[in-house]
């Protein structure tokens, strides 16, 4: 007995992988450029917590905003997969490659971009809530 990996709850646990790594890399990369901004300006912590969050809106806009159907033949099916640059970095350090999901299944770029959006706010609740910045 075998690992299917056509089941639906093995797309479904790839696509999360693929979502969570997009989010996870995108956050990164948000919290690396606000600490080089903030370190150039003098007070890295605090503006990066603000860029973070203003960044984390933008993206959860940006995301809502792809997702939005455009009329009524966005609805009937999926759409291809959507290409950007930062898609091919977390292509390229992304496990699903050994997943083997299709880029046809992954979820589109809207989504991604949502969840980088909270993943960011995220970051930017933790500095404030946790570490008291």
């Amino acid at each position: 007995m075998g690992f299917d990996r056509s089941s639906a709850v093995a797309v479904f646990v790839a696509k999360t992988i693929d979502g969570v790594v997009y989010a996870g890399i995108t956050a990164g990369i948000a919290c690396l450029a606000g600490l080089a901004i903030g370190a150039l300006l003098g007070e890295p912590w605090i503006l990066l917590k603000y860029l973070l969050f203003v960044g984390g809106f933008l993206q959860l806009g940006v995301g809502v905003a792809q997702l939005w159907p455009t009329d009524p033949s966005d609805l009937e099916g999926p759409t291809p997969e959507q290409s950007s640059r930062t898609q091919a970095v977390v292509d390229r350090l992304s496990p699903l490659e050994r997943l083997g999901l299709p880029v046809g299944r992954r979820f589109d770029l809207g989504a991604k971009r949502f969840l980088s959006g909270l993943a960011i706010l995220f970051v930017s609740f933790a500095l404030e809530a946790v570490f008291g910045v």
